[in-house]
């Protein structure tokens, strides 16, 4: 057996999402009823407990940014989180403009 063959034999491991008491807080201010809520960062979390090195790094530090929820019918937001072997850590959730447009060429 190859050592790419012994890869794809591993079982995908799967992270707890943690989320801080600053991101549940800031989502609550963004979506008021708790199960919309949860369902506006489901595919966040079924992606990051999967592979969180999907969204991006920022600079050299251990949070990491991404963009959800694309959609006419909800604000964009970006959900910064870091993690490690075991949990991914929602640390922060914002409303913002993404991507970043440079005021100037408005």
């Amino acid at each position: 057996m190859s050592a790419s063959d012994d890869m794809n034999q591993q079982p995908l491991k799967y992270r707890e999402i943690v989320e801080e008491h600053r991101f549940a807080e800031e989502l609550q201010a963004i979506e008021k009823d708790a199960r919309k809520a949860d369902e506006f960062v489901d595919g966040a979390k079924w992606v990051l407990s999967r592979e969180p090195r999907t969204g991006t790094r920022i600079g050299k530090t251990h949070v990491w940014f991404l963009p959800i929820a694309e959609s006419q019918l909800v604000d964009p937001v970006v959900l910064y989180y870091t993690f490690d072997d075991d949990a991914v850590y929602f640390l922060s959730i914002r409303i913002t403009k993404y991507p970043p447009q440079d005021e100037r060429s408005e």
